[in-house]
């Protein structure tokens, strides 16, 4: 009897295991006996791959893993590269699908959340999956705003990233064309473009879209194009290197025609001594277009030249402003903050700064930012700076020496991945000022505008890590920790550490030099 049952536990486990993968997934995995056109091609094999289901898919790529179907040629191989990349594409239908469900938890309505604003809940969707899947929450909410178009208006074109007619990539040109088309014109729109997209890459798909979505869009370009330009935006993305980019979402008008000025306006100072590039004449006049008043020298910054920099903060901080003066746009004033070393402002050393909202950059670049600065603030990184770092019970707000103090030691907001300078954030108790918080340095912490509300009105709820920052229990029951930015480089072998070893080494020298030295009577 105990035989029998074991003999029928493992038939039935056979069973199941041939019912979750197809028969055509052990065709693939043994081989067949396939036809071959002239070119060796097998013909069979490609249609498998097309036609195959996803456990197929798996099933063809764990046998070329293992071994056990090796592939001979370069077809064979290419069939391969192609079934990896029908699973992507349908995996990406299921994380679709997964992240639509996810919104579904962070309904108003649900118990978890607080508040009508359908807003709140893909706010609080987004930081679900920005924290679950470490993406930036820009990257999270095109992918929660994609997923819920796909499973919403654009069923066929989720089914056809399912099967793997398009890629990702695809989609995503299909979902962002078909942004405020409206509803009625939507379900013309996915039936035409899906009849091609498979056989476009995403280029000539991106301006096929383009022009479907004229030709059927209800409304003139003249209404969509006001409705476009309350979008218009400027963005600044760190990279790598001490660079970044500045780009701006602009009416196409006026971005051509500040790409013709600053052309025109870099091909007027080439010349036969000129060692930079016209591309490298185009970035120094547009930088000298926005921070020097109009002026279009063209200024190298690479040559040591300013380029109509700001002022820069130094010996520990210094405060940068540069004026800008510009059709339409009244003369201002902008602050930039970069944190030097002394000894680096000093030129003893060549330890980069850290500028804020960005990172490091290079030691000189900090010094030409120092040399116009107007304002200075001392900041040691020693704890006892004399700046009043606590306040008792009957103050409510910090004072801005206490303020400046915290957001210089987060340097970003304290929810979990996100990016935001400090500067430009709320401080927020940990422990409420109605639960008895102090408003103090170690009760303090940064919070821009969106995380704020997500903690004050969602189960987002922040906790002290005894490693330094903040550990954030997520509504799913999930917690997410960033751990504290490591120093940079080994304090130990920095400049700024030899040389006070060596301040430290002759101090003792001497004093050692004075107590050998005879009495002068």
């Amino acid at each position: 009897m105990t035989t029998g049952s074991v003999l029928l536990t493992l038939e039935d486990a056979y069973s199941e295991a041939l019912e979750g993968w197809p028969a055509d997934a052990f065709d693939e995995l043994l081989g067949s006996d396939g036809e071959f056109d002239d070119d060796g091609v097998d013909e069979h094999a490609r249609a498998r791959v097309e036609d195959a289901t996803p456990y197929g898919l798996i099933g063809r790529l764990e046998g070329a893993a293992s071994g056990a179907a090796d592939p001979s040629s370069l077809p064979a191989t290419l069939d391969l590269l192609r079934a990896a990349d029908r699973l992507a594409s349908w995996a990406a239908a299921q994380r679709a699908r997964l992240v639509a469900r996810v919104h579904t938890f962070s309904n108003p309505d649900h118990h978890s959340w607080s508040g009508p604003s359908s807003s709140l809940a893909f706010t609080g969707t987004v930081a679900e999956t920005a924290a679950l899947l470490t993406m930036s929450e820009g990257s999270a909410a095109r992918l929660v705003s994609e997923s819920l178009t796909l499973t919403g208006q654009l069923t066929d074109t989720l089914a056809a990233l399912e099967k793997g007619t398009i890629c990702p990539g695809r989609a995503s040109v299909v979902v962002e064309q078909s942004r405020t088309i409206p509803d009625e014109a939507v379900h013309g729109f996915e039936t035409e473009i899906l009849k091609v997209a498979g056989n476009l890459n995403r280029p000539r798909l991106t301006a096929r879209c383009r022009r479907l979505r004229e030709r059927l869009h209800p409304e003139t370009l003249t209404a969509r194009r006001v409705r476009a330009a309350a979008d218009r935006c400027v963005v600044f993305e760190p990279d790598r290197d001490g660079m970044a980019w500045l780009s701006a979402y602009l009416p196409a008008e006026q971005a051509l025609a500040v790409h013709t000025t600053v052309d025109a306006a870099a091909r007027s100072l080439r010349s036969g001594d000129e060692p930079r590039t016209l591309p490298q004449l185009r970035a120094d006049v547009l930088a000298d277009l926005l921070l020097g008043g109009g002026r279009t020298t063209g200024t190298d910054p690479s040559a040591g030249g300013s380029c109509g920099t700001p002022e820069g903060r130094g010996t520990e901080r210094s405060s940068a402003h540069g004026s800008s003066v510009g059709p339409g746009a009244r003369p201002s004033v902008a602050k930039i903050v970069v944190t030097v070393p002394v000894f680096s402002l000093m030129g003893l050393t060549d330890e980069p700064a850290e500028l804020e909202g960005y990172g490091p950059i290079p030691a000189d670049a900090a010094r030409k930012l120092a040399a116009d600065a107007t304002s200075w603030m001392r900041l040691l990184t020693h704890p006892y700076t004399g700046a009043a770092l606590g306040l008792d019970r009957t103050r409510y707000r910090p004072s801005e020496d206490l303020r400046t103090w915290v957001q210089l030691r987060e340097k970003t907001c304290s929810f979990y991945g996100c990016s935001r300078p400090a500067s430009r954030c709320d401080l927020d108790h940990l422990l409420a000022w109605a639960d008895d918080g102090s408003t103090g340095a170690d009760n303090l912490y940064p919070a821009c505008r969106r995380h704020h509300m997500l903690k004050h009105q969602t189960d987002w709820t922040p906790s002290p890590d005894p490693d330094g920052g903040l550990t954030w229990l997520s509504p799913g029951g999930r917690t997410y920790t960033t751990p504290p930015e490591p120093p940079p480089g080994d304090p130990d072998a920095s400049a700024t550490a030899r040389i006070l070893r060596g301040l430290g080494t002759a101090m003792r020298t001497e004093r050692m030099a004075d107590e050998e030295a005879p009495p002068p009577f």
